[in-house]
């Protein structure tokens, strides 16, 4: 005979869970380090690895400085609006002569510079053919959801920085140019 409770079966969360699965699941956003709520995933990212996979079939991806929640879907819009924009925005920097990961990650730009950048593009079409990156307001509405997404830290109406959240997608840029390679390297 089973003598187990709901009581005696009850999961014990870790404290602060509300606020992980909130905010990853939830809000769909970074957690990054300094959150108290990356702290507690920091204290336990084996349960909560298993927690999300068992859960939602997501997989729960962990660096030192962020966290995020990643999904089996092949499309994923914003990812690859991000992409695009670090794309261009990397590429028009370094034309000016930056240091692209010094810049990104040190260092702020304002709305106002990049809104230059983004108008005199020689990407022009690319930024026409994607919806989130198409003129000023919708790339105004796009940076709103960057920083909701925890992608950027605003400082002010004028001024912005990224957070190191984007560390993820240069890492993706870094993977898809050396797959790039390969696939040519074995053609010739």
């Amino acid at each position: 005979m089973n003598t187990d409770t709901t009581a005696e079966r009850r999961i014990t969360f870790p404290e602060g869970h509300q606020d992980v699965v909130e905010a990853l699941l939830v809000d769909g956003r970074f957690l990054l380090e300094g959150d108290p709520a990356f702290m507690t995933l920091k204290q336990h990212v084996d349960f909560y690895q298993a927690f999300f996979r068992e859960s939602f079939g997501l997989s729960l991806e962990y660096h030192s400085e962020y966290a995020f929640l990643q999904s089996g879907r092949d499309s994923d819009p914003l990812s690859r609006d991000v992409c695009i924009f670090l794309g261009i925005l990397c590429y028009e920097l370094d034309r000016e002569g930056y240091n692209l990961l010094e810049q990104l990650s040190f260092h702020t730009l304002e709305f106002e510079q990049v809104e230059q950048m983004f108008e005199m593009s020689s990407f022009r079409e690319v930024l026409d053919a994607t919806t989130n990156l198409q003129d000023a307001q919708a790339r105004r509405n796009f940076y709103n959801r960057l920083h909701r997404r925890r992608i950027i830290e605003r400082l002010d109406d004028q001024i912005f920085r990224f957070t190191p959240a984007h560390k993820y997608f240069l890492e993706f840029a870094r993977s898809v140019a050396r797959y790039n390679q390969r696939l040519a390297e074995e053609e010739e």
